[in-house]
């Protein structure tokens, strides 16, 4: 799952696991030889079991030291029923951080097999299955699973099993050690196929296990195939030969691409790419017509600026066939704070009529069948200012809703409401030198977020911990910011009760004629050229409302608060703008809480009429809102 050219090097196990690991498993055939009464010679079992872990590769050039608990590695093989032994505890977390690398939860694997369609019939069993960042083989054992128990259903000799297996389903990771875990982990369970094959044939004609160390992304840029792949050397590249490719890719942002990677995926790339859109990228290229992918994915690819190109390549080559939409974001993988998501798609087929969507709310309900709505395509996959954006929710009624406000409104970013967003351009750290505490003659006002809070402002809230002064050189000359602006938050997450938290300065505005800085977590909302053509308050109290935060969550699948996405958000112009401009206003002044909640009430309600919506509509947002608050998300 970690790439040699991103870090440079390669990780491995404690030099004595090495002998460690081949003896349990040498010990582990043996007595399933013993079981199986087959008789096979203790010497040729040491061979078949070199074979199976080490594939054709010398591994003993590049084990490190690492202390790692072997006991605890060994002591899985005594299960009765074999879990996958993985090999991600021998690295520290910030490590695996930095490497995009992270166990798969079982549940959640299960279902990718179940979504694809890869299930235990013989139709399977002609088919090709490969995971292109295999790690320690969660998707491989899977696969290896629902393979056997296809065999058995269609009465296939034992002896026959292995050779099946190999020409079925491939593994490829760059990390050697994934490999070796892979390889360990097939093996026990494929040992009574191997040993009965074994007992047919002679050793010599034992193929190693499908398990390859190399770069998938270099392989399929540069169209080389992996010697003897599927042990048939007329296969000369991975480009459209699985049936399936399923997996969990790597999450991390790719930095200095090679010229071959940018030509090979420069369709689906945009700004910084993030390794898990290129190996779906490669992925879906690896697919025969007709073939399925299903991958466990970070949410931010439904409306992120930087995978537009991807959104646009998957719907070019693919038919989007089901997302999964996993709300919790701090359980599925432990230490990760990605909200993820379940894609599933098949390539070059027509555009269905309609999406399969689920919410779950955490890994645990894939223990179970989840709850689906079939959404028409057009609801999920919205074109907006020539890019797409992906809805995903839970009913179909938030989807008409949705329609609804969508419906006939210009864009924020468009020439009638002529307001796009920017986002602050001062980075803190990067200009740590300039940063003073009191003002001075050569120094203007940097606003925090921290300052900021859903009507209401605060200027150096922080005080000295945050120092609320940053002097003007030429470093920062071309930054300021004069004038009345909307401020708001640039990274809010699902579980705050609000997503979208503004306010407009105004009183600081006017104070710092001479302008102001805002740093990088806060969006810039201020008219494009000369006169507004709306009142910043009518703005402002429709970013603010429970409609737009409605909306909003439906898009967005992270938690930045991009300038892209706001600029996507329809603005009902030309009715009830002097109005909801007048409650914003009323409401940014007003200290008394209850009083501020009453005002609140009344400019939903109106936001509301203004986009069309019906009392029970209005309604019906507050309800949804008011459950996810409920539930944390």
């Amino acid at each position: 799952m970690i790439s040699k050219r991103q870090v440079g090097h390669t990780f491995s196990i404690h030099n004595t696991m090495e002998p460690k690991l081949f003896s349990a498993l040498v010990s582990y055939f043996k007595n399933e030889n013993y079981k199986l009464g087959l008789g096979i010679p203790d010497p040729q079992i040491e061979a078949i079991c070199k074979i199976l872990l080490y594939g054709e590769e010398d591994l003993s050039s590049v084990f490190q030291s690492w202390q790692v608990g072997e006991q605890t590695i060994l002591d899985e093989y005594h299960k009765e029923e074999l879990g996958i032994v993985d090999y991600l505890h021998l690295i520290s977390n910030e490590l695996r951080k930095q490497l995009g690398q992270f166990a798969t939860p079982a549940d959640i694997v299960k279902y990718i097999f179940k979504s694809v369609g890869y299930a235990s019939s013989k139709d399977i069993l002609s088919k090709k299955l490969v995971d292109p960042a295999c790690g320690s083989g969660a998707f491989l054992v899977e696969a290896v699973r629902i393979y056997l128990n296809a065999l058995k259903n269609a009465k296939t000799p034992i002896y026959r099993w292995y050779p099946m297996v190999t020409t079925a389903i491939c593994g490829i990771d760059v990390d050697t050690t994934a490999c070796l875990f892979a390889r360990l982990n097939l093996s026990m369970l494929l040992a009574p196929a191997v040993l009965e094959f074994v007992a047919r044939n002679d050793v010599a004609t034992l193929k190693p296990l499908p398990v390859f160390c190399a770069d998938t992304l270099e392989t399929v840029a540069s169209e080389r195939g992996i010697s003897e792949l599927f042990y048939d050397r007329r296969v000369s590249s991975l480009k459209k030969r699985f049936d399936f490719v399923v997996g969990n890719p790597p999450y991390f942002k790719m930095k200095d691409l090679s010229d071959e990677l940018k030509t090979a995926f420069g369709e689906s790339i945009y700004g910084h790419p993030n390794a898990y859109g290129v190996f779906m990228h490669a992925g879906i290229e690896m697919l025969k017509d007709g073939g399925r992918l299903g991958f466990i994915v970070p949410r931010s690819m439904l409306s992120g600026l930087y995978f537009k190109n991807l959104r646009a390549f998957i719907e070019k080559n693919t038919s989007l066939r089901e997302i999964v939409y996993v709300a919790d974001r701090k359980n599925v993988f432990e230490n990760v704070l990605h909200g993820t998501m379940i894609l599933s798609l098949e390539r070059n087929a027509e555009a269905g009529e309609s999406i399969d969507i689920s919410v779950v709310q955490s890994s645990r309900e894939f223990k179970n069948a989840l709850k689906s709505i079939t959404v028409s395509r057009d609801q999920v996959i919205r074109r907006l200012n020539g890019t797409t954006v992906w809805f995903v929710a839970d009913s179909r009624k938030v989807y008409d809703t949705i329609d609804r406000i969508v419906k006939k409104h210009p864009l924020l970013s468009g020439e009638k409401v002529n307001c796009r967003v920017r986002t602050g351009q001062i980075v803190w750290n990067r200009v740590k030198p300039l940063l003073v505490e009191k003002e001075g003659h050569d120094t203007l006002p940097l606003v925090w977020a921290t300052d900021v809070s859903k009507f209401g402002f605060s200027f150096s809230r922080q005080g000295a911990t945050r120092p609320c002064y940053l002097k003007v050189a030429s470093k920062t000359e071309n930054l300021v910011i004069k004038g009345k602006s909307i401020l708001l938050q640039r990274v809010t997450a699902d579980e705050q009760p609000s997503r979208l938290v503004a306010c407009i300065p105004e009183e600081f505005c006017r104070k710092a004629a001479a302008g102001y800085f805002v740093e990088n977590h806060l969006n810039i909302i201020q008219p494009e050229t000369g006169t507004p053509s709306v009142d910043l308050y009518f703005i402002l109290g429709v970013l603010n409302s429970e409609v737009v935060e409605f909306f909003f969550r439906a898009m967005n699948g992270n938690t930045q608060v991009s300038a892209t996405e706001l600029n996507l958000l329809p603005i009902p112009i030309g009715k009830y703008e002097r109005e909801i401009a007048d409650f914003s206003a009323k409401i940014q002044k007003t200290t008394d809480m209850k009083k501020k909640s009453g005002f609140i009430a009344e400019l939903n309600m109106l936001v509301g009429k203004a986009y069309g919506l019906s009392t029970e509509e209005s309604g019906f947002i507050r309800d949804v809102l008011a459950d996810r608050r409920k539930n944390g998300n």
